[in-house]
This record gives structure tokens, C-alpha cells and sequence, in this order.
């Protein structure tokens, strides 16, 4: 068996099947820990709650959270973990409740006390109603990959870290989630770190000792990823608007053109984990915007009713018939405006079309489109009006959608934004590439843009032979001045993902290969016939599991790196 140096992506031929355990692999990180729920202690403010969830030692992180390749160091201090509960706001104003994930560092080290920089931080997109960023380690909550990726990272390394689970998920009253509502989200970031910041000090005060060696230094830092990337940038931009001091952020592959976004989606570029994220984002936008008045008017009958988050896992809800797994969009439409469309050049696309088990009205499709033709975005279908979201659409999604739109946020704090340009989840040139353009343009044209410092930096130069005027690194405003080895830290962070990149791409068509060789040859057929049904079917299996893993995982766990390194530096000398 021979495999190919380079393994193309090609989608279009790829089962679903190959592609959605691909997909489903990919959320998990392998820890360990236990869920223990110890005595809740209500604070003196009678609307915070705190308890006490697990503890780590320094040894359990290192070889529990570690893989052979990982890029996260070893470990500096042991973690202790609480979770936190307070009160926020929904989408349209009503009082809530929400959880938030508590990290402590401890230890002897002189980087687990006394003055503590804090990471507030916000996740990513999930489906799953338990989802508690509070389960670090913990194989048996859909959080564990992430929560135990951002605490080795940055709680075992001296952060406290504050990671709210969002209105409407965990142990949350709230029986919605407002999806990407940046309002909403920025303010359930802010009331959970007040809230946090608020049980330190009256943990202090009760000489609690996960408290009593750690204090709260001041230097704020915000990152996320995914939806999160699109929170953590709403969030500075909600802080920044208060006059709070925010040390640095870094937004991380997030749906910052959000409305841009949901344009090329409607157009027929879709996604992986549209089918996901369409429900979430309807149900959320609709408590603020009130887009429909009925849900049946945006997704066909078999879906209208399904509730999200839920306690059903999304591949129960596929199972159930309630979702369908990955297809958004009628794939023969009669409606003219549609029929008239381009068809997508992503290898991937096809996959979110079906005959008849789609998610969205093609209606409602049509008149989504036909908003977006009488009234475009600056930048979809072609770049025009400097890239700015469209001045006056009519269409009750599309309006909602350019409401929650970041891409015209001018950061004025020291910002490191970063992706992966094959991103098949999160659009990268689409998304981080419309915020490096206005940031440039700004930079450049505006006067008052006088303290822009954003670093950008795409992860994936894997097909940088392929992209020769779109650089992976760049720097804007005061950027080049920060006090961080940026090349350094790019030249690793690249070479690693990309040797992560082939160790996926391997480890499935080996595993594809062997197995359909073998069960060719055992149908009868000849060395040469099973040898090129193995290899056709094994690059299937490396591509599926590229984009699989891409979003999930290669990009989060790449992005992550840089992030520490990012926050690392002494901004005083920048």
C-alpha cells in the first residue's frame, strides 16, 4: 500500500456515513476526572451560587489532557474547579439564570498565586443542553474536549478562567439559547465574570483556600472560538463601549460577517453543521427580532417543532427524525430565483442538498434571496460599498442578521485573530478575511483607526501554493511593535498543524485502505481490482476525515496554541 503524498479533498463522492463519524470524532478530547458536586455556598450577593466540581493535580493534567503531539505545555500548577451561578438576561430582556465554569490555578509556583491574570471565555457551538464547561475531563459531558483544552492551557499555566455555558444551556431556566444575539451573549460574558469576580472576593473574605492564594490582577483577557470567537469579540466590543480596560482578545474562527454569511449559505455555499446551527440561530434571533410567526414558515414539517438546545444528542435527533443530518436545502428547486443561482464551487456543498429530507422552506429560501439580490451585501455575491453589510434589507432574517454583524468592529486593544483558511464550518476568507479588510482599509484611510494592533494569522499553509496573494500572517497598526516572537510562534504553530493534518489524513486511509482491500479480496476479486477500489475509497475516508477534524479540532486545538502565546507576552513593552 502506497499512500499519496497529498490527499485531495473531494467531497461530492464522500458518503455521509464516512463523513459524519469523521465529524462526530472530532468533539471528543480524551481526559480524565470526576464529577463531584460538593456543598453549593450561596455568596453574600443572594443571586450567586458557587460549587465546588474537581480538582486536578499537576501529574493527572500532564497525562491525562496531554496527546504525543500536543502543543499545550506541561503543566504549572494543579486546577481547581467550581461552577458558578447567576443571574443574566434572554434575548428579548427577560431575567435568567446561567452557569459558568470557575478555574483555579494553586500550587507552590509563583505563577499559580498572588496576581492572576483572568480569561474570559466563550465556546463553541453545540446542540447538547447538558453542555458544562465545568466538566473538565469528563468523557460522559460533550464539553469535555473543549473545557479540557482551554484548562491545561491556560488554568494549569496560572489563568483564572471564567467559561460561562450561556444562557439556556446546563443547569440555565432560560428554554432557549440566543444563538450569536450579540447583545444577549456579550452581556450573560459580562454578568458572568462580574459574578466570578464577585465570589473571589467573597471567598477571600471567608477564607476559603482555593481562594485565598489567588487575587485577581486586573488584566482581563477575552478569547473563544467558533461562536465563540464571534461572543468574545462582542463582548470586547460591549466592555470597550462601558469604558472597561481589556488587556488583549482573540477572537478565533468566528462568524464575524455574520450577515455576509448567512448571504453565501442561502446561495447555496453550505456549510458543515448548517443543520446544527440554522434551528439555534432562528429560535435565538426570534425572541429579539421576531423573524416569523410561525416556525413552519422557515423549516419544513418534519423539523418545525424540534426544540434547541436539547437533551438529545444531535445524532439522537438525527435518529429520531428530527434534524436531518446534513441537508439545509431543496436540491431541485423549481422557484426561477433559485434555479438561477451559480452552483457552489465547494466540494463539500452538495452534501446540504437533498430531494425531500431538508431543513428550510425553499419559499423561504427564495425570498431570503430575492432580499438579498433587490438589496446586497458589500460582499457577497461581489466585493462593492468597501465591504459593508447592505444598507436597507427588507427581509426579517436578513435584518437580524446584519444587526449581530461585527465586521465594521474597530478593536482598540492589542487583538489576535486567527483561523484556518479551509475552514469548512466557519467560512475563513469570508469571515476573518472581511474584518482583516475593513481593518486594513481603516488603518490605512482613517485618521481616528490610530490604535488598531491586530495580528492575523491563519493557521493552515498546507496549500499555501494555492493562495500566493494572501499572505498567513499579517500585521496591522501597532501589531509589528507587540513584544511576542509572532514569526517564531507562526512558523511553529503552522508546522505543527500541518503534521497533525497528515497524521488524520494517514491514520484514515490506512484504516480505510486495509479494511476495503481485505473485503475485496475476499469477494474475489484480483490483487490489482482490490488495490484500486482500496485506494479510491481510502482517499474518500483521509478527505472526509480532513474536514471531519478541520473545524472541531486541527484548527481549535492550533488557534489555542497561538492564543497563549499571544497573551504570554508583556504588553507593556508593546
Amino acid at each position: 500500500m502506497i499512500i499519496p503524498k497529498s490527499i485531495s479533498v473531494n467531497t461530492p463522492t464522500m458518503t455521509r456515513c464516512i463523513l459524519s463519524l469523521a465529524v462526530a470524532s472530532s468533539l471528543l478530547l480524551v481526559g480524565c476526572g470526576d464529577d463531584n458536586d460538593f456543598d453549593e455556598k450561596v455568596t453574600d450577593n443572594s443571586d450567586i451560587s458557587v460549587k465546588s466540581i474537581s480538582e486536578f493535580n499537576k501529574a493527572t493534567i500532564d497525562g491525562a489532557f496531554s496527546t504525543d503531539d500536543s502543543s499545550t505545555p506541561d503543566a504549572k500548577c494543579d486546577i481547581k474547579i467550581e461552577k458558578v451561578t447567576y443571574k443574566t438576561k434572554g434575548a428579548a430582556g427577560e431575567d435568567a439564570t446561567a452557569t459558568a465554569a470557575l478555574m483555579l490555578p494553586s500550587g507552590d509556583s509563583a505563577d499559580c498565586q498572588g496576581d492572576r491574570p483572568i480569561l474570559l471565555y466563550a465556546h463553541g457551538t453545540t446542540t447538547d443542553k447538558n453542555y458544562d464547561f465545568a466538566q473538565v475531563g469528563n468523557t460522559q459531558n460533550s464539553a469535555v474536549g473543549e473545557a479540557t483544552l482551554i484548562a491545561a492551557n491556560f488554568a494549569a499555566q496560572g489563568y483564572i478562567v471564567v467559561a460561562p455555558n450561556y444562557a439556556g444551556y446546563d443547569e440555565s431556566d432560560l428554554d432557549y439559547h440566543p444563538y450569536l444575539v450579540a447583545e444577549q451573549q456579550s452581556t450573560d460574558m459580562i454578568d458572568a465574570l462580574e459574578s466570578a469576580r464577585d465570589i473571589i472576593d467573597d471567598e477571600q473574605d471567608n477564607n476559603n483556600p482555593n481562594y485565598t492564594s489567588i487575587e485577581d490582577s486586573g488584566k482581563l483577557f477575552i478569547s473563544g472560538y467558533s461562536q465563540g470567537g464571534h461572543v468574545a469579540m462582542a463582548t470586547a466590543r460591549a466592555l470597550e463601549q462601558d469604558g472597561e480596560t481589556v488587556t488583549a482578545i482573540a477572537p478565533l474562527s468566528g462568524p464575524y460577517a455574520l450577515a455576509a454569511f448567512g448571504d453565501f449559505i442561502f446561495r447555496g455555499n453550505v456549510n458543515l453543521g448548517a443543520t446544527r446551527f440554522a434551528p439555534l440561530l432562528a429560535i435565538g434571533l426570534q425572541k429579539k427580532y421576531n423573524i416569523y410567526q410561525n416556525p413552519s414558515e422557515i423549516f419544513t414539517s418534519n423539523y418545525a417543532n424540534t426544540k434547541l438546545p436539547n437533551i438529545l444528542s444531535f445524532s439522537e435527533l438525527v435518529t429520531a427524525n428530527k434534524l436531518p443530518e446534513f441537508a439545509l436545502f431543496e436540491r431541485t428547486p423549481s422557484n426561477p430565483t433559485l434555479v438561477a443561482l451559480p452552483p457552489s464551487t465547494l466540494p463539500f456543498a452538495p452534501l446540504g442538498f437533498d430531494d425531500t429530507n431538508y431543513l428550510i422552506n425553499t419559499d423561504f429560501r427564495a425570498a431570503f434571496i430575492e432580499d438579498s439580490i433587490a438589496n446586497p451585501d458589500g460582499l457577497i455575491p461581489t466585493v462593492m460599498n468597501s465591504g459593508k453589510t447592505a444598507a436597507n434589507p427588507q427581509n426579517p432574517l436578513r435584518k437580524a442578521l446584519k444587526d449581530n454583524d461585527l465586521r465594521s468592529y474597530r478593536p482598540n486593544m492589542p487583538t489576535l485573530l486567527c483561523g484556518g483558511n479551509q475552514d469548512p464550518t466557519v467560512f475563513y476568507d469570508l469571515n476573518t478575511g472581511a474584518v482583516n479588510g475593513l481593518l486594513r482599509a481603516a488603518n490605512l484611510l482613517d485618521p481616528s483607526a490610530k490604535n488598531i494592533n491586530v495580528t492575523i494569522l491563519d493557521v493552515d499553509a498546507t496549500n499555501e501554493d494555492k493562495r500566493p496573494n494572501q499572505p498567513s500572517l499579517v500585521m496591522i497598526g501597532k501589531a509589528s511593535m507587540n513584544a511576542w516572537d509572532i514569526q517564531a510562534v507562526t512558523n511553529d504553530v503552522q508546522s505543527r498543524f500541518a503534521t497533525k493534518v497528515r497524521s488524520v489524513q494517514t491514520t484514515a486511509y490506512t484504516e480505510a485502505y486495509t479494511e476495503t482491500y481485505t473485503k475485496a479480496l475476499q469477494d474475489g476479486k484480483n490483487q490489482t481490482e482490490a488495490n484500486a477500489l482500496a485506494v479510491e475509497v481510502a482517499t474518500r475516508a483521509a478527505g472526509a476525515a480532513f474536514l471531519g477534524d478541520y473545524h472541531g479540532a486541527l484548527v481549535s486545538t492550533a488557534c489555542t496554541q497561538a492564543t497563549r502565546e499571544f497573551f504570554d507576552q508583556d504588553f507593556n513593552r508593546s
